[in-house]
């Protein structure tokens, strides 16, 4: 599968937002008393982990450096 570069950079661009989105949400986890809440952000940021993984495989499946 080749990329178009407006692909490619789409996909960067949304590399982007899921770093942004895990490293937030880890703050949060880390901030909070309640444990229930601390789980729930530490599993949306495992979960936008997994998109990053899926945008990276993407990326070397077509061709992006």
């Amino acid at each position: 599968m080749q990329l178009t570069q407006k692909e490619i950079s789409y996909l960067k661009d949304a590399l982007s937002h899921e770093h942004i989105c895990v490293t937030k949400y880890n703050n949060y986890a880390n901030q909070l008393q309640d444990p229930e809440l601390s789980a729930m952000f530490r599993n949306l940021a495992n979960r936008e982990q997994q998109h990053i993984d899926t945008i990276n495989k993407l990326l070397q499946q077509g061709g992006a450096q």
